[in-house]
């Protein structure tokens, strides 16, 4: 019985080291403003996809304004007033 296949060397090395761990890359960042508006920028690689979102919040007084867009081009927009 003669070596196993090429791929089979270092299998349980792989395995220890990928197996049921993911491998995304993800970072947050948030950024306030003095006049009352939030950025947050937010994105995760996976593989060879790269998404990301930005979410603003503008409050002004009793107003207050959420707007969300995505890299899948949807944008949303919430608008409420607190009495």
């Amino acid at each position: 019985m003669g070596p196993g296949l090429y791929f089979e060397i270092g299998k349980k090395a792989r395995d220890l080291l990928y197996k049921d761990y993911q491998t995304d890359q993800k970072f947050t960042v948030t950024t306030y403003t003095s006049n009352g508006v939030a950025i947050t920028a937010s994105g995760t690689r996976k593989n060879d996809l790269l998404s990301g979102e930005i979410h603003s919040q503008i409050k002004n007084k009793n107003i207050i304004f959420d707007v969300k867009t995505n890299s899948n081009s949807n944008v949303s927009l919430l608008f409420s007033i607190a009495i």
